[in-house]
């Protein structure tokens, strides 16, 4: 009866986490927050190119997966805000990958008390969350990651039919086209199964995997010998000498736990975890969970996939179940100091959280850019002779938002380079013809601030200064000169 009773507060925990989960993530995407520059590259994409032409190559500088892109181009024809429809699909996604989380974690730890812990950061960290309300594939990187790994456990030669071995099949071959790094839990897959099941059977099971990724080799190595993603990548590749390994891991800490101040618990978890994952090492579930860290590593040290940040969500998950795998190996009559610090650290968790960043989602209080209101303004305070310069930073943005203001009589000049630092501020903005009023549109992006600044310093020194700003730097800069 007590074990029943532990089992029944497990799974309301369990159900009362993912609904939370849930209603944050759906929550930020009710918002439909104007998209931001990548975002608008990959929807200018989806709305340009049909649904063929998406397994070629892309506009602007983007790698999407190209099934991803069907599916999300896909919801237009249902959900005509285009907000709305393009980021259903990372929603839908991201949503899917609480149960499979928590599933893989039943796999993998054995302790209820260290797979709440896993879920409660998984289901609330931030950045799973913003993801899965923004135009990227990277929600469905962690989905189809965790599904594959979590194959393992129920692909049965002996006990599945040859249907279902052969669904299982197609399952990991098409994952490939709806995210590439699924194609590192293929390898971590085939590799635990090579090792503990028919070796036949497994390579009958792989083939439609191998003939998939290669049909797709073309489009990832163009992706690899891509300068642009490259210089954008290098930041998260390891040196030969491993001197920034340590600079990679911590900055990843502080992105995925950006207000968790007590870091150093954290460190001490994932340094335990890896030990006792690698003295359990010979069974599969252990191998399951070291070999992604082990792929990345290798894919980073060899400048093939990078190893920070957003681009390495997909091994978010892995990394809370290491952390989490220290309250396994407490016996059980140490039970209450699995609580008292799992205790501490999730009352920590949640007041560094609840209020900063989940009350910023409640609120409202997050970066977006204002390209539409921008252009309105720009229409109703301006004169028809005055001239709209848009900045390369800003073009894509302005490129997905122009149809929707009533601009195409307008004077509009698009700038042909980037343009960030003062002395090329001046000499690019000094050749606009002369005895013009112009209104410089700046939306928010990460690099904006500089941008912002030398902008403003500049139009100062000429007639007529007025700049119309909000917190985030989107900001409509007029000057006469």
């Amino acid at each position: 009866m007590e074990e029943k009773n532990k089992n029944l507060i497990f799974y309301i925990s369990a159900g009362l986490i993912i609904l939370a989960g849930i209603f944050f993530r759906i929550l930020f995407y009710s918002y439909a927050r104007p998209f931001w520059n990548d975002e608008s590259a990959i929807a200018l994409n989806l709305i340009n190119h049909g649904y063929i032409e998406l397994f070629g190559k892309m506009d602007y500088y983007q790698a999407a997966p190209p099934l991803f892109c069907i599916a999300c181009k896909f919801f237009l024809i249902f959900i005509k805000k285009a907000e709305y429809a393009l980021r259903a699909l990372p929603l839908v996604f991201s949503c899917l990958s609480l149960p499979v989380f928590i599933m893989l974690a039943k796999k993998v730890l054995k302790s209820k008390t260290a797979i709440i812990f896993a879920l409660i950061l998984f289901a609330l960290n931030y950045q799973l969350i913003y993801f899965s309300q923004e135009l990227k594939p990277y929600s469905g990187e962690v989905f189809w990651f965790l599904s594959i790994l979590l194959l393992y456990f129920y692909i049965d030669f002996e006990k599945r039919t040859k249907q279902n071995l052969a669904a299982a099949a197609v399952f990991l071959a098409v994952s490939v086209w709806f995210s590439y790094t699924a194609v590192f839990a293929l390898a971590i897959l085939f590799l635990t199964m090579f090792a503990n099941n028919s070796k036949k059977q497994t390579i009958l099971l792989f083939i439609p995997s191998v003939v998939s990724s290669l049909l797709l080799l073309p489009r990832i190595r163009e992706l690899s010998s891509d300068s642009f993603l490259y210089n954008f990548w290098a930041a998260g590749f390891i040196k030969k000498d491993f001197s920034n390994l340590f600079e990679i891991l911590t900055g990843n800490g502080f992105f995925y736990f950006p207000d968790f101040s007590s870091k150093i618990f954290i460190g001490i978890l994932f340094i335990a975890g890896l030990f006792f994952f690698a003295k359990e090492i010979k069974k599969p579930q252990s191998r399951i969970v070291l070999l992604p860290f082990l792929i990345s590593i290798f894919m980073s040290y060899f400048d093939i996939y990078p190893l920070y940040l957003r681009t390495c969500l997909y091994l978010f998950p892995v990394f809370l179940i290491i952390i989490s795998k220290p309250f396994d190996m407490l016996n059980s009559k140490f039970q209450i100091i699995n609580y008292v610090i799992i205790g501490f650290l999730f009352a920590h968790f949640s007041i560094c959280t609840l209020i900063t960043d989940y009350s910023q989602i409640v609120k409202k209080e997050y970066y977006r850019e204002t390209t539409q209101e921008l252009l309105q303004k720009f229409t109703q305070i301006s004169k028809s002779s005055d001239i709209l310069v848009v900045p390369m930073s800003s073009k894509l943005n302005y490129e997905f938002y122009k149809d929707k203001v009533s601009v195409k009589n307008r004077n509009i000049i698009v700038m042909k380079r980037f343009f960030y630092e003062y002395p090329e501020i001046e000499r690019a903005y000094s050749r606009l013809p002369e005895g013009q009023t112009y209104y410089i549109l700046l939306t928010h992006s990460s690099d904006k601030p500089l941008e912002y600044k030398n902008l403003c310093a500049f139009a100062k020194r000429m007639k007529n200064t007025e700049v119309l700003k909000d917190k985030y730097y989107n900001a409509l800069i007029r000057f006469s000169n």
